[in-house]
């Protein structure tokens, strides 16, 4: 679990941060905090530990000569606005140091300079490798290379997806419309990856696309994994866009699932998750979450509403190259 604002700061020195002294090595909530993500959470967590106020915190950025606001420091802890400045990257450095972390530890979590301006501009510089996004899922790297292309030259621009949850809880159905741009000439495919709920269930059927038509998909149902190749209708080229949906659904029913989401391997201006419950099975807490293993649980982000109609849904813009995804809990 995350720290909330209603967390009290334990004492300088708790959560393997050392009171005084070099750096030491991370453990417990901090340790998984930088290892894991989101940088929002890292700092808030980091900042908890070391028992500083953000006013303690500001002023000796000052003396080292990075003006920061407070406000701007509390931006950053709850995730409202990221350092992006170089200036601000600066005052992340200088915090690693004051809140004795090791070095890179909160840089590393912001990734690549976010490119200013229009969307049309921006940089390739902060893309994710599939087997990157995907750590941990070895038989990936076969399953591209059957496919014939493990970079189909397409950013995704705007996702929208719908998932509906069966009455045993498990995901019987999934829609996905996705905005799609090429990066480069001649891009005539989309790939997608995803990844099944358990391995002893039969993994979905692509049961309907629109603007394209299913070319290759292997699978590997020991993960499971599966890697689908969409034939879009023409060909594009640089710059042009292309909007491709596509609908899968389980054969069978399966055991209760508790989260849903996509990964992204390049940053997307808008996604947008809805998720439909089963009348008879509606879970009593959602949350949002985010982060870049593929592996293990997402950080949570905040609580998501649940409808009486059994619905939840998130928003994310300028959605960062990882996975996000909406969790619940049962019972």
């Amino acid at each position: 679990m995350l720290p909330t604002d209603e967390t009290p700061s334990p004492s300088p020195g708790a959560s393997g941060t050392p009171a005084a002294g070099q750096p030491g090595r991370p453990h417990g909530a901090l340790h998984t905090a930088l290892r894991d993500g989101p940088f929002e959470a890292a700092l808030d967590t980091a900042i908890r530990a070391s028992g500083l106020s953000m006013e303690r915190i500001q002023r000796r950025l000052a003396d080292r000569g990075v003006e920061v606001s407070v406000t701007a420091l509390s931006y950053w802890r709850r995730g409202r606005s990221r350092p992006e400045r170089p200036q601000s990257r600066r005052a992340v450095r200088l915090l690693e140091e004051l809140l004795r972390l090791p070095a890179d530890s909160l840089v590393a979590l912001l990734g690549p300079q976010r490119p200013r301006g229009r969307w049309a501009g921006r940089s390739t510089d902060t893309s994710l490798a599939p087997t990157r996004l995907w750590q941990g899922y070895q038989s990936l790297s076969g399953l591209l290379d059957d496919v014939g292309n493990t970079d189909d030259g397409l950013s995704r621009v705007a996702v929208h997806e719908r998932f509906e949850i069966d009455a045993w809880g498990a995901e019987s159905r999934w829609t996905a419309c996705l905005v799609l741009r090429a990066e480069r000439d001649e891009v005539d495919r989309c790939v997608v990856i995803s990844r099944g709920d358990e391995p002893a269930r039969a993994l979905p059927d692509l049961v309907d696309v629109r603007n394209a038509r299913p070319g290759r998909v292997r699978s590997d149902p020991d993960v499971p994994i599966t890697v689908t190749e969409l034939l879009l209708d023409r060909v594009l080229s640089r710059g042009e866009t292309a909007v491709v949906e596509y609908t899968t659904q389980y054969p069978t029913s399966g055991r209760a699932t508790d989260e849903c989401g996509r990964g992204f391997r390049t940053p997307a201006a808008l996604y947008t998750l809805e998720v439909s419950f089963h009348p008879d099975r509606v879970p009593v807490r959602c949350y949002r979450c985010a982060g870049t293993a593929a592996t293990g649980s997402l950080p949570v982000l905040g609580p998501v509403w649940i409808s009486p109609a059994g619905r939840a849904h998130m928003v994310v813009q300028d959605a960062a190259p990882g996975f996000h995804s909406l969790r619940w809990e049962w019972d």
